[in-house]
């Protein structure tokens, strides 16, 4: 996980706080980078594709600076067509196990804005997804191992996201698993409490010596408790599942997930149902 992370490049203002937060993933295991631009096919004007060597010449600077920087393998490639299908075709053909996009931040007025590029992203994504945010107070790792946080709720959907959360726990501090559920303090409620935390117990045994703590909040929107708790135990990375292709509409990511990349002041982390 996060070995191998293929980038969206969209040469904005926004691109130097992506890639900060790029220069610190060596630190999760990272060691190859594949920087992508993709020129949209169809655009009214289009004279960038009168300009690809101008964009190549760009991705070939930004792929040495982060490499002499950072030391990873860092190579680039510039792509022709829609963007979020094209990014997604181009993770493929690299073998990355991770797409990387950054997402705009709050605006004016708190709402979280994602983009029709990233969203449709998000949707059409057939491996993780990390969208770090690069604008406003966006949180950045600091100069200590990085803290993630798992939100579940012990579904199969969860599944890949539990995995990826374990996959990371060896390079960072000790996580934090947090599930949100619809109990009280009736009896009725209880085996939902109950399986949970059976189901985070087995976790916490495919961790081994990796540590996590854990919070169980029986009532609430989930994904406002996932980022109070986020708040509250200053995690670097939220890890949280997406749900897989529905054969009748389209990708879909599950209100949670998409509640949560919308509201996060931090990276998120989305990782496909297997």
């Amino acid at each position: 996980m996060l070995k191998h992370l293929l980038v969206a490049n969209d040469f904005s203002p926004a691109w130097p706080r992506l890639e900060a937060w790029l220069r610190q993933m060596p630190a999760l295991g990272c060691r190859k980078v594949t920087l992508a631009y993709v020129i949209e096919a169809g655009y009214t004007q289009a004279p960038e594709l009168s300009h690809r060597e101008h964009y190549e010449k760009q991705l070939a600077e930004a792929a040495e600076s982060l490499a002499n920087d950072t030391g990873l393998a860092v190579d680039w490639t510039v792509r022709i067509g829609a963007v979020a299908p094209e990014l997604v075709a181009a993770a493929g053909e690299a073998n990355a196990d991770t797409l990387v996009a950054g997402s705009q931040g709050y605006g004016r007025l708190r709402r979280f804005l994602l983009g029709d590029s990233v969203l449709d992203l998000a949707r059409l994504a057939d491996r993780p997804l990390l969208l770090v945010p690069v604008h406003g107070d966006a949180a950045q790792l600091q100069d200590r191992p990085c803290r993630p946080l798992l939100a579940t709720d012990g579904s199969d959907a969860a599944a890949g996201a539990e995995a990826a959360f374990l996959d990371l726990l060896p390079n960072c501090g000790k996580g934090v698993v947090v599930s949100v559920g619809r109990w009280d303090e009736r009896s009725e409620a209880a085996p939902e409490r109950e399986r949970l935390q059976a189901h985070i117990e087995a976790l916490a045994a495919r961790a081994g010596e990796a540590a996590f703590d854990v919070e169980l909040v029986g009532q609430g929107r989930p994904s406002e408790e996932i980022a109070r708790v986020a708040a509250d135990r200053d995690a670097d990375l939220i890890v949280i599942g997406r749900r897989g292709r529905n054969p009748i509409t389209d990708l879909l990511l599950g209100s949670t997930a998409e509640a949560v990349c919308r509201g996060s002041d931090r990276p998120v982390l989305m990782v496909p149902a297997p």
